[in-house]
């Protein structure tokens, strides 16, 4: 009895450690140095970088790893699938010996897209609806994107939803971006990566 007491202690502990030890991404001062602050030397093996990411038209820095990270209540885990993500932009490639300040966050989650829109309506209220949830369906399934976006002063936050099948069955992934609202997108200069993020999850 006395080692199930204690293996049972140990299991809670290990639990608390790693629940401490996250990064909470609700948090973020939107000051941060990516590789000071965000992506230690030891952790940076398990990033991967695009030097534009095709959503912003800015450097993203992601990893897989997502049991490191948490937003407020909503903690990530990885699926079996894989697919799960969190990502850091930056505003343009990094400098060496410079202060390479974060632009924004991107997270990829699966099966947590109403926690994750309730959240932030909570939070920041009733939002703009870029594409609403789609219509088309086949053989019981809905396909197509809905988006939303908060708009905020410093920040704005884009949501979307991408229904599809999987093994005949109703399949959900949502992409959160989090921006700042200065970030200017480099493949077009003349409008930010927000402007540039409306305009990719806005109805046509």
């Amino acid at each position: 009895m006395k080692l199930i007491t204690k293996l049972i202690i140990m299991a809670i502990i290990f639990q608390s450690c790693q629940s401490q030890s996250r990064t909470d991404l609700a948090q973020l001062t939107w000051s941060e140095d990516l590789l000071v602050d965000l992506i230690p030397e030891s952790d940076r093996a398990s990033f991967t970088s695009d030097k534009i990411s095709p959503d912003t038209g800015i450097p993203i820095f992601y990893t897989k790893e997502v049991s490191n990270y948490k937003y407020e209540n909503i903690k990530f885990e990885q699926t079996k699938f894989g697919n799960n993500s969190v990502g850091f932009y930056v505003y343009d490639a990094l400098k060496k010996g410079e202060k390479n300040e974060i632009a924004g966050i991107k997270i990829n989650i699966e099966k947590q897209n109403e926690d994750f829109f309730n959240l932030l309506k909570e939070k920041y209220g009733t939002p703009i609806i870029l594409s609403p949830i789609p219509t088309k369906v086949m053989d019981g399934v809905i396909y197509g994107n809905s988006g939303y976006l908060w708009k905020q002063d410093k920040i704005s936050i884009v949501l979307s939803d991408f229904y599809k099948s999987r093994n005949n069955e109703q399949y959900i992934s949502t992409s959160i971006y989090i921006i700042k609202n200065d970030v200017v997108d480099l493949t077009s200069p003349e409008r930010t990566s927000l402007e540039r993020l409306i305009q990719t999850h806005t109805k046509k």
